[in-house]
């Protein structure tokens, strides 16, 4: 499974698909993470915090459009995985 992530500027807004993310900020850093719609289109958000901050986190390339992290992305609910995979180049794709 290969879908685009979409950037959006309210995540919470109706119309938002599946693999929309949205940026957010902390006290000290513009950009500190993302907020993402699952890409298995469950309708379910997880956070993914931005290197330097403590595990679990990830490295993230800097491009706000395209962007892409390391390590993969294990969205789980409960004891089932919903996506596994990674966010390359602006693009979710299933290991």
């Amino acid at each position: 499974m290969s879908v685009i992530a979409k950037r959006v500027t309210d995540i919470d807004a109706a119309d938002v698909p599946p693999s929309a993310f949205e940026f957010f900020s902390d006290a000290t850093r513009p950009i500190a993470g993302m907020i993402y719609n699952c890409p298995c289109g469950c309708g379910r958000r997880g956070a993914l915090e931005f290197r330097p901050h403590p595990s679990p986190s990830w490295d993230w390339n800097g491009d706000k459009e395209s962007p892409t992290l390391n390590p993969s992305v294990h969205h789980i609910i409960g004891d089932q995985t919903h996506f596994h995979g990674w966010l390359r180049a602006g693009v979710w794709e299933s290991c």
